[in-house]
């Protein structure tokens, strides 16, 4: 059982947390922003002064679902053997 659905980011330490089922909840960090890519032929590349999201939660307590990167895992889950 998903008690707490939620993720740290490793640069600024903001935590988000999803609290209910396709709630998208995004991080954009301001210590470390994440550059804006485009596809280019065959080649993804840096969009010169554009940046975007870092990481995303979803999920609530139905499920755990992450986008991105630069985050530590911190949801609380518990067994439900009773």
């Amino acid at each position: 059982m998903i008690t707490r659905n939620s993720a740290k980011c490793t640069h600024c330490d903001a935590e988000i947390e999803s609290t209910h089922r396709h709630d998208f909840v995004v991080h954009y960090c301001a210590v470390n922003p994440a550059q804006r890519r485009k596809w280019v032929d065959v080649k993804l590349v840096d969009v010169p002064g554009e940046t975007t999201w870092n990481f995303a939660v979803d999920g609530g307590h139905d499920y755990l679902k992450r986008c991105g990167e630069g985050w530590i895992e911190t949801s609380i889950c518990t067994s439900d053997e009773m």
